[in-house]
């Protein structure tokens, strides 16, 4: 629950979690001869390029999340910025993807008062496997902000994981859609370097 509502957080409390004065390479110590990045000897991928920053979370949180802001700065100057997160243990409980992607969007952002559009569905392949995606965008509608939102829900094991976009932007300026070919890089360069947990109990 924990991992879940930290990723949840780093999403709208951008100030609070940001890395300050980010060192020259956060990922020192753990990069690969091919460039990627072992993270806890967990997860290996490539890391989002430049302008895209590491969030600082929990050390001992299995949650991964970049920030991109739009004039490339430090973070806080919400509504205009971008976040992609992995989360291991994404809302809802069900094993069903689609199931899954309803109960998530119950609980998603509900502290910052969105109201979602009925997501867009679709099946696409994630992880080496079957994995749903959903698009919709938000509205606060007290303070004229949106989001975009992408959720691609994939499995490890019969666990299931999601990896998320969101864009925040005034009610009245337009999203700018190709950080998200960034994201499905990510996506597409993000594997497991061990059995998790719970497949071990298997």
């Amino acid at each position: 629950m924990m991992r879940a509502l930290v990723t949840t957080a780093a999403l709208f409390l951008l100030a609070g979690c940001a890395t300050s004065g980010a060192p020259a390479d956060p990922f020192a110590g753990m990069r690969t001869g091919e460039g990627t990045v072992r993270w806890q000897e967990e997860y290996e991928f490539s890391p989002m390029p430049e302008p895209w920053r590491l969030l600082e979370l929990d050390e001992e949180d299995y949650s991964i999340a970049f920030f991109r802001a739009c004039d490339h700065g430090t973070p806080g100057n919400y509504p205009c910025e971008s976040i992609v997160a992995y989360a291991e243990e994404p809302f809802g409980y069900s094993r069903d993807l689609n199931q899954r992607q309803k109960e998530f969007f119950r609980r998603f952002l509900w502290a910052a008062r969105i109201d979602f559009d009925e997501p867009r569905v679709q099946r696409v392949r994630a992880l080496e496997g079957e994995a749903l995606q959903a698009d919709t965008i938000g509205h606060e509608r007290v303070l004229r902000h949106k989001v975009l939102v992408r959720v691609v829900f994939a499995r490890r094991g019969e666990r299931v994981v999601a990896f998320y976009f969101t864009q925040w932007r005034p009610s009245d300026r337009e999203f700018d859609r190709a950080p998200m070919e960034d994201f499905h890089r990510f996506i597409e360069s993000f594997g497991y370097l061990k059995p998790s947990f719970y497949q071990r109990l298997q």
